[in-house]
């Protein structure tokens, strides 16, 4: 079975539809607007570049930000619908313990695997926490460029620190989950050999 099908099977598996296809289109528009934010310019005077390149880069960031917005907000209540805050937040009323386990079977050299309340849902929980950030500190920079007020470039360097980290966040994201994809099929098929 090729990696993309094994994938595909674990999606399939994991997810409902909706969250499995909001999921994907949303990891290729970040990726999208990743490799498009290297070709943007805005003058230190709130001018768009003029260059080809750089006009229309500029103008399909913009575009693309407010296409994912509400993607990321669907996104967002679907998954607090099917599993609720405290699946992703269970550190902000003192709830340690499954993070803890999770801990020490990592310790261990174990993967532990996605549950509520543990470290995965944990880092899911920051990474819908940080493309919400990103969003909306880029509508917010977007607004407050369009009105030419002071401290837009305030705003857009915050952008681009949040930008950052949701990069690492997508980068570790997707190595993580690979990771444990790859480990679910193995051992699967472990106890498919041990059983025949």
């Amino acid at each position: 079975m090729s990696p993309i099908t094994v994938i595909q099977n674990y999606f399939k598996e994991k997810m409902p539809p909706a969250i499995r296809h909001l999921h994907i289109t949303l990891m290729l528009l970040i990726i999208a607007q990743i490799i498009i934010s290297n070709f943007i310019e805005i003058e230190r005077n709130g001018e768009i570049g003029t260059k080809g390149i750089e006009f229309y880069a500029t103008w399909l960031h913009f575009i693309v930000g407010f296409i994912i917005i509400p993607l990321i907000l669907a996104f967002v209540i679907l998954e607090f619908k099917r599993h609720g805050f405290n699946y992703f937040f269970p550190y902000l009323r003192g709830d340690f313990s499954q993070c803890g386990q999770d801990i020490k079977q990592l310790l261990s050299f174990k993967l532990p695997s996605a549950q509520a309340k543990g470290l995965a849902a944990i880092i899911q929980g920051l990474g819908l926490g940080s493309v919400l950030l990103v969003a909306f500190s880029g509508l917010t920079w977007f607004v407050a460029w369009s009105i030419g007020v002071s401290w837009e470039r305030d705003i857009k360097e915050l952008h681009e620190l949040l930008t950052g980290l949701v990069e690492a966040y997508l980068i570790g994201h997707g190595i993580a989950g690979v990771l444990h994809i790859w480990l679910s099929k193995n051992s699967i098929q472990d106890s498919e050999n041990k059983l025949s």
